[in-house]
């Protein structure tokens, strides 16, 4: 089956939303965030999620990040419990576990402890410190190696949003323009206020969304949001150059459009990459000063709206 690419340039005609479905109309109850046109703002998050002399280490083709698609990744139920599992045990091993050895010993100079007691209280530590150095040292083998679990994935190359299930399985698959995007508000156990950004079907009353709000998530700052959807209508949109991000850097000249712009702005090649990290944070410093003075999001994109169903031919979804 043949895909479009998202075009902000050339927009067909959109069929009104049918908006069925209760999570489909309890997202909607969120803010909306349309089309709009590219002024290359990104959120302060992203830019400084992987520093230049992170990403020179990496392979660019692992992560399910390049010029074509962007695949949102994570461990199954499994992985994710042995990763914190793994990050609890560091954590007991690094800081907990001295900490109360030399408690133990101040508590044998300072106080009248038995010796007996002491011997039992440093065996009951080694039972808890030698389990959690294994867990620790298990984390080197199996790095790189525990499976991967794709939660959906955005595709400059054929426009298209899909979002997967159990055993990556495809849940839906569909147009990126066929999608409205709604950022809803939950407010934690101790008052603050949690955003979530979800890409919402305009036309099926599906119960889940695509959850693009996790590029930056945990942020409490509506505009960057606003620059996260704008940053993710520019990826997509195939008469725009990528996004200018350092995790975009490998990728630049091997897409057609960013090449052309990137001539035609004089822009170097290795903008990001040739910076040292303090250089690398007094530029993201320069872009988010710059960034606050405008408005997060350009101006709107006028969609033609039509009573045909035709429109949506290219549609698939399990």
């Amino acid at each position: 089956m043949m895909h479009t690419p998202y075009n902000s340039q050339h927009i067909p005609p959109q069929a009104p939303g049918n908006q069925q479905g209760f999570w489909s109309q309890m997202a909607r109850k969120g803010v909306h965030f349309p089309f709009t046109r590219n002024n290359h703002h990104v959120p302060e998050k992203v830019l400084l999620s992987r520093k230049p002399s992170e990403l020179k280490t990496l392979n660019p083709s692992e992560g399910g990040y390049n010029e074509c698609q962007i695949r949102d990744i994570t461990f199954p139920w499994w992985g994710l419990a042995y990763f914190y599992a793994v990050t609890f045990a560091k954590g007991i091993a690094l800081y907990i576990m001295p900490l109360a050895f030399i408690l133990l010993g101040v508590i044998y100079l300072v106080t009248d402890i038995s010796q007996q007691s002491s011997i039992d209280i440093l065996t009951i530590l080694f039972y808890i410190l030698i389990p959690c150095l294994f867990i620790w040292w298990s984390f080197s083998f199996f790095n790189g190696k525990l499976p991967i679990k794709t939660l959906f994935s955005l595709s400059r190359e054929t426009g298209m949003i899909t979002l997967y299930g159990f055993g990556n399985k495809v849940r839906f698959s569909h147009p990126f323009v066929e999608f409205d995007c709604y950022l809803t508000t939950a407010p934690t156990p101790q008052g603050f206020i949690n955003y979530h950004m979800f890409l919402v079907h305009r036309y099926n009353g599906y119960k889940h969304g695509v959850p693009i709000g996790r590029f930056i998530n945990g942020s409490r700052d509506l505009e960057e949001y606003k620059r996260l959807w704008n940053m993710i209508q520019a990826y997509m949109d195939v008469s725009q150059p990528l996004p200018d991000i350092p995790m975009n850097e490998p990728f630049r000249h091997k897409d057609s459009t960013t090449v052309a712009y990137d001539k035609a702005h004089h822009r170097k090649p290795d903008f990001w990459f040739s910076m040292d990290d303090e250089e690398f944070e007094q530029e993201v410093a320069k872009i988010v000063k710059k960034q606050n003075t405008e408005p997060p999001l350009g101006e709107v994109i006028p969609i033609t709206i039509t009573a045909s169903t035709e429109i949506r031919s290219n549609t698939t979804s399990v």
